[in-house]
């Protein structure tokens, strides 16, 4: 008698030790999946976060500074203003510009003129040391200053007059990073000079 009990007792141990092991592996299994499902997301967030990362760097790196805005009078300082000059210059740490993608926005109260380059403005170095810039490949890398100079018959700007006293808007908008918004207002007189300086 004695030794049959102790042969049942053996036999429920087995049966809890069977249990156990596949409530044991279950778990496993489950933890597996879980990971599973845990390292597909992580990988997919990290392409996201790299993603959105790039994207907010290039945005932050790409801007470009105004230096100064002049207007051209002509030979014959006419009463309005022929030409806008404008010097522009990459700002520190900034990527590579390409004019070409950069629109030039001339606006008053009345008119409004979303300029091209090559079509409606054109572009000079002032300072290129690496002698990178030229009119096929307008692209501003750090260190240069260039000239945009936008002449108001060439590009078409004929309904706004850049007389004494007039007040307009000045908006250079990239392909990344912000656009540069000025608020320009003519001196009361030219006097006798060709050029104004109407910014800073």
């Amino acid at each position: 008698m004695k030794a049959n009990r102790k042969c049942l007792n053996h036999n429920d141990s087995g049966d809890v030790g069977v249990g156990t092991l596949i409530i044991f592996i279950s778990m496993v299994l489950v933890a597996a999946v879980a990971a599973a499902v845990l390292i597909y997301t992580t990988g997919a967030l990290q392409q996201k976060a790299t993603k959105t990362s790039k994207e907010a760097t290039q945005q932050i790196s790409s801007n470009m500074i105004v230096e100064k805005v002049m207007g051209d009078r002509g030979l014959g300082l006419n009463a309005t203003l022929d030409t806008l000059l404008i010097r522009i210059k990459p700002d520190v740490g900034t990527t590579s510009i390409d004019l070409r993608q950069v629109i030039v926005t001339v606006m008053d109260k009345d008119y409004r003129y979303d300029l091209n380059y090559a079509t409606n403005y054109s572009a000079v170095a002032v300072r290129d040391e690496d002698l990178s810039f030229n009119a096929s490949t307008p692209v501003l890398n750090s260190g240069d200053l260039v000239e945009l100079q936008i002449n108001n018959s060439v590009s078409g700007m004929g309904s706004i007059s850049l007389q004494p006293r007039k007040t307009f808007w000045l908006s250079l908008n990239q392909e990344t990073g912000q656009a540069v918004n000025l608020e320009i207002t003519t001196p009361n007189s030219y006097g006798v000079y060709r050029y104004i300086q109407l910014y800073p």
